[in-house]
């Protein structure tokens, strides 16, 4: 692992930005399976930054001793991830005897990433930032994700069922799971194959949410359709 030394301005203008879609502060690495989870999620979306030494407020303490931190997370990284993520290191001087250790965790390619919870049975949970939160994925996101990572170009079919969808969007801002499943009379497996290819076909796109999923018109979707 390469360690980067940056300066404090660097690490100023990320705690400005405050905790969002790519950042997340840690005061300490209390719980280094907890932490865990921020990362899988940063892994499994756009990337981000997790900085360690710093307040939920946007205090920066830092440690007089960073090594201790910077071990017991990167042994989390090495142990409780399910596959080998790329991520840089970057240790900030925040005073002469005080720093501050921000894991740069890079996306990765062939989603989704778990966090093992049981190491034994390799069983574990996948998390996907959302805002300032990292929420728990659901099986229908899982699948979004995984079938992009094949890198296959998905062409869009325009059946009863994707006219129904491309429908009920055109007259409301989202569409759930259920909500399709209740309008459709569909069964899950339906309604989820028809959720998933129309986002591999880039017409919809997901918004994973805590409780449960909102999918939405791509904005970058070249169809045109009238009703």
């Amino acid at each position: 692992m390469k360690y980067i030394v940056l300066d404090l301005n660097f690490l100023k203008q990320l705690v400005q930005e405050g905790e969002g879609l790519k950042i997340e502060f840690k005061k300490k690495a209390a719980d280094p399976v907890k932490i865990m989870k921020e990362v899988v999620a940063f892994a499994n979306n756009y990337g981000g930054y997790l900085i360690v030494g710093v307040a939920d407020d946007g205090r920066i303490d830092g440690f007089t001793d960073i090594e201790g931190e910077k071990y017991v997370l990167e042994e989390a990284i090495k142990t409780r991830i399910s596959k080998k993520i790329d991520y840089q290191i970057h240790i900030v001087q925040v005073s002469h005897i005080r720093q501050v250790v921000v894991f740069e965790i890079d996306p990765y390619h062939n989603k989704p990433v778990f966090l093992l919870y049981n190491l034994k049975r390799k069983v574990g949970k996948a998390y996907i930032r959302v805002a300032d939160k990292s929420v728990q994925m659901s099986k229908l996101i899982r699948r979004i994700l995984k079938g992009r990572s094949k890198d296959i170009d998905y062409v869009f079919q325009y059946g009863e069922l994707e006219r129904m969808v491309l429908k009920l969007l055109d007259e409301n801002d989202f569409i759930t799971l259920n909500q399709l499943m209740k309008h459709g009379d569909l069964s899950e497996e339906e309604a989820s194959d028809v959720l998933v290819n129309l986002c591999l076909s880039n017409i919809l796109k997901e918004v994973p949410q805590d409780l449960e999923d909102r999918f939405k018109i791509n904005p970058k979707s070249k169809l045109d359709w009238k009703f």
